[in-house]
């Protein structure tokens, strides 16, 4: 379908203008805060050889937000010899023209951003690496049951992969910035470390787990130390024109459209029955599920008639059902084990210490967690969720055990690992372990 894309599609002229000039309305203040922002991201720029300390060439991906906008212009004020990409990484020719993930809408304010700045802006095309490393997994892996991430995978593969090595070795730059909310540390050895960034709620050190040690030696994130309300504040003080754009939210491929109905384009929907768990029977009156693809466990089902909403619990594959439980804090929904596979660490190697802080998904709270190497017949998996990959395929997984009883942990998402602020990397959850309600009840 994307074999013959176009590789890279062509280079915006943007005018070169002199630095953003301050709103009148509150100059001092602006001026301290800039001014302070400044002082930060020049602490993201390394100054070992390799990279100049005063003037490294730096490639921005200019998103078209507000996040890579800031870091671009901080960067361009610290000295940096400053150029933007923007990527194209999803097809929609075949897509309503409202439903091409925005990109014509990012384009534009990536355009405009970069004229706003002063920076040359060059648009490339990695539609061909989005498809075959990101999105045919993330179809298969739902096929499968599970419920992937594909932001890690973006990351990975793409942003720092495909992007990266078109940074250094086609556009000559040092280092590659992007708009996260994360830390790198380039102070340990020869390896650097990825820390969380400073403004918790927005930490973005999830998202950046699988990316390699050595990718992340040549990334920079000059907003790791700031909080998102001083980025907009920032972007406002220098009336940029995505000052009051709204962050992006969501998978960008699916656009406005309901999940359902974009999954369904690439896997044929089969009805089925909603199980609850209590009584292992369909709910009484419940209309079939839309296809196992549908759903998520944590979400709400969506069936009528109970005094509490009912909630996914988990799916099988084999019978094809959506298993369900009465209440968001019902037992079913929390589990003490997981079954991890796929892993991937910063470093390259697998961590010794075992006693860890975890993250199940993005919006988990961190907590903590014992992780050990475990043969796959001492593990008691639920009964209500298929399995992501059979268990002799698992040469040596890894254990999870949480301290605490963990809600919604799900076949597909990534487990990602923590020593105090420091991400170490992570694995694939690829089976839970028997819940909170079968430990009780079966």
């Amino acid at each position: 379908m994307l074999a013959s894309t176009a590789r890279i599609a062509r280079t915006v002229t943007v005018a070169r203008v002199g630095c953003v000039p301050l709103a009148s309305t509150a100059r001092a203040a602006s001026t301290a805060l800039l001014d302070s922002i400044v002082e930060r991201v020049e602490r993201s720029l390394p100054t070992r050889a390799g990279a100049s300390a005063t003037s490294p060439s730096v490639v921005v991906g200019l998103s078209g937000g507000v996040d890579s906008a800031i870091a671009a212009w901080a960067l361009k004020r610290c000295g940096a010899d400053v150029t933007a990409a923007t990527t194209k990484n999803w097809d929609g020719l075949n897509e309503d023209a409202n439903e091409d993930c925005g990109y014509r809408d990012d384009l534009r304010s990536a355009t405009e951003i970069a004229r706003k700045i002063g920076i040359p802006l060059t648009e490339i095309d990695f539609t061909r690496e989005y498809w075959n490393d990101v999105f045919e997994p993330y179809v298969k892996a739902f096929a499968s049951g599970a419920t992937p991430n594909p932001d890690l995978e973006c990351n990975r593969s793409v942003k720092f992969g495909a992007l990266l090595r078109h940074v250094t070795d086609v556009m000559g730059g040092d280092l590659l910035a992007t708009g996260h909310y994360a830390r790198i540390d380039r102070g340990v050895g020869e390896r650097v470390r990825l820390l969380r960034g400073v403004d918790e709620t927005k930490d973005q050190s999830y998202f950046l787990a699988s990316v390699s040690g050595d990718a992340l030696s040549k990334a920079c994130f000059p907003l790791g130390e700031m909080l998102k309300s001083e980025t907009r504040e920032a972007a406002r003080a220098l009336s940029l024109p995505c000052a009051e754009r709204r962050s992006s939210a969501g998978i960008c491929f699916i656009g406005r459209r309901p999940f359902g109905d974009f999954i369904g384009e690439y896997i044929v929907p089969r009805e089925g029955a909603f199980v609850d768990a209590e009584t292992s029977r369909p709910v009484p009156g419940a209309p079939p599920h839309k296809g196992l693809a549908s759903y998520t466990v944590g979400q709400r089902a969506k069936i009528g008639g109970a005094a509490k909403p009912w909630f996914v619990i988990g799916k099988n594959v084999e019978e094809n059902v959506v298993y369900v439980a009465n209440g968001a804090d019902h037992d079913a929904l929390f589990s003490t084990t997981a079954e991890l596979a796929d892993e991937f660490w910063i470093s390259g190697e697998r961590p010794e210490m075992n006693r860890l802080l975890a993250k199940a998904r993005y919006a988990s709270p961190l907590t903590p967690v014992t992780i050990a190497s475990a043969s796959s017949e001492s593990f008691t998996p639920s009964k209500f969720s298929s399995s992501y990959v059979s268990a002799s395929s698992l040469s040596e997984p890894l254990r999870a055990t949480f301290d605490a009883p963990e809600r919604a942990v799900t076949p597909g998402q990534a487990l990602v690992l923590y020593d105090g602020d420091v991400c170490l990397g992570g694995a694939v959850i690829h089976r839970v372990g028997a819940t909170k309600f079968e430990k009780l009840y079966i």
